[in-house]
């Protein structure tokens, strides 16, 4: 939802029982507005209040920022998150792919901890070295690593920076498994333009009451999927 009108928004959704005390919507105000207003001029184009994930002790609110310009075929979504802690909006760290596997698994409610491990990594351990020492390796070879330095000849015996999965990793992850299934757009809300950026459309006054309740009136606002409607992307009719 549009931060503009954030506060008529969040009473919309008392009547499916989502409420946001006033502290809440207040915090909430001044913490968005304070991302809109410390965020770089290039960082986003378009900033959205996408939810609340509740936990045991805390909840987590995550906001979207949009790019549209400069991105072929489909925007850029940024997303933060915030604690009930706090009230500060800050990025995601870098989705954590190394428990790819495991984050469908965890069936613990959260805490509103994202510092919380949820998954510890054995120690690493180099051939050679004596116990309780891999640890201690893994932190130095992460601390000694170059981002800069060319990954031409990579050493096959260099060891790989294990990464505990924390909560706020599952958060990230959880935060786009449901943006991928469940943020839809109404049809006709969004255009191709010319340069094959995705757009608002200007023109769009939305949908009828009768067609604001057909399913088909909507579509997923991600890229497109399918293998056929990837095809009819390339067309040149495309935009139309």
């Amino acid at each position: 939802m549009d931060i503009q009108d954030l506060s008529a928004s969040l009473k919309n959704l008392q009547h499916n029982g989502v409420c946001f005390n006033p502290e809440e919507r207040l915090q909430l105000e001044m913490a968005l507005q304070n991302l809109l207003n410390t965020a770089a001029e290039t960082e986003f184009e378009e900033l959205l209040f996408w939810g609340k994930l509740q936990g045991l002790n805390g909840d987590y609110y995550v906001a979207v920022g949009l790019v549209y310009t400069g991105r072929y075929e489909f925007a850029e979504k940024r997303f933060y998150y915030s604690t009930s802690s706090d009230y500060t909006f800050r990025p995601f760290p870098a989705l954590n792919d190394q428990h790819s596997d495991k984050y469908d698994g965890v069936k613990t409610v959260l805490t509103g901890n994202p510092k919380l491990i949820l998954f510890q990594c054995e120690p690493v351990k180099a051939p050679g070295e004596a116990e309780g020492e891999g640890e201690q390796v893994a932190k130095k070879t992460a601390q000694e690593i170059d981002p800069l330095a060319s990954s031409e000849e990579e050493d096959p015996n260099a060891l790989i920076v294990k990464i505990n999965m924390k909560e706020i990793d599952r958060v990230h992850y959880l935060v786009r498994a449901i943006e991928n299934d469940c943020h839809v757009v109404p049809q006709g809300a969004i255009k191709l333009t010319t340069a094959h950026e995705v757009a608002r459309n200007e023109s769009f006054k939305g949908l009828s009451p009768a067609d604001a309740f057909i399913l088909s009136s909507y579509s997923h606002f991600r890229n497109v999927q399918s293998k056929d409607k990837k095809e009819g992307l390339e067309k040149d009719d495309a935009i139309y």
